[in-house]
């Protein structure tokens, strides 16, 4: 394996930034953290790529703010950064717990939250938490920006709707509910640096007579793209939370999984992990929302 020749440009701004991908168009790449798409180039996974485009040193993409709707992530904000951040640590636990079960202490302190997404790995810890917390993007073209939703960004594996132009520049996490409660489990072959072999996020809220008005299901590692479970969805909406309930969810969640068949484990050892990870996420999302939320 070998780098490939490339030039790093580093603009001031994101209208800058913005210019050159459109000027070099598919040869460019942004790049944030670097954990990701360095990796791509020296595997050749990522061809026809001789530019760089960098995030260093655009101002106002390093910071947490807390707006009258949620929290704004920049893109440059690391995984350890965000794990710290008090409010993040209040509000969303389940992100916090992601954060944690991900690569290793040097990897979560040089990578990016948004290049979580802007990747579009099938394997990301963060981007069912994202999901099922209906956390959206915010997207800056240098003359025009959009907003999606993070469950609407991804094409395929390594792939996102985002124009080529396009620099994600935020996360938009909303203020959770007072019923709500989100969980991640995951299931990796390492205790450490270990890629999820599946992942589950789940959401639960919960009304005044301890009902599961909405629930969200979401997989991850096991499908191209992290994707809502309709059915376990579906079938724990307006449900009294039990094991029994819990368990049937996992099966069904496990009957949307799309796993592969590859060295980390097979396509029905997915769905097992699936399941338990489903029921495991359950529990622990309705125990944080019967005690406030979160």
């Amino acid at each position: 394996m070998h780098m490939p020749d490339v030039r790093l440009h580093e603009p001031g701004s994101l209208k800058n930034a913005c210019d050159l991908l459109r000027q070099f168009s598919d040869r460019a790449r942004v790049l944030a953290g670097g954990t990701d798409i360095l990796v791509d180039l020296r595997q050749d996974r990522v061809t026809g790529v001789d530019q760089l485009v960098s995030l260093r040193r655009i101002p106002g993409l390093n910071d947490i703010e807390e707006t009258a709707d949620g929290l704004r992530i920049g893109a440059m904000v690391t995984p350890t950064a965000a794990a710290r951040h008090e409010r993040i640590r209040e509000l969303f636990p389940a992100l916090v717990d992601a954060i944690g079960s991900m690569a290793g202490w040097q990897v979560r302190s040089l990578a990016t939250m948004a290049g979580n997404i802007a990747r579009a790995v099938p394997c990301s810890d963060l981007a069912p938490v994202f999901v099922v917390a209906d956390a959206e993007v915010q997207l800056n073209a240098g003359t025009s920006k959009r907003r999606l939703f993070v469950r609407d960004c991804f094409a395929g594996p390594r792939l996102t709707v985002f124009r080529h132009d396009e620099i994600l520049t935020h996360i938009l996490l909303p203020f959770p509910r007072s019923s709500c409660g989100l969980s991640y489990r995951k299931f990796g072959l390492r205790g450490a640096n270990a890629i999820a072999v599946a992942g589950v996020a789940a959401g639960l809220w919960l009304n005044a007579r301890g009902m599961i008005e909405e629930a969200r299901i979401v997989l991850g590692a096991v499908a191209p793209i992290p994707c809502v479970s309709p059915k376990a969805s579906a079938f724990l909406a307006g449900r009294k939370p039990g094991d029994d309930v819990f368990e049937e969810a996992g099966r069904l969640a496990a009957q949307d999984a799309l796993p592969i068949c590859d060295v980390r484990g097979s396509d029905d050892y997915r769905r097992d992990l699936v399941k338990a990870l489903t029921v495991d996420a359950l529990n622990e999302a309705v125990e944080r929302a019967r005690k406030g939320g979160n």
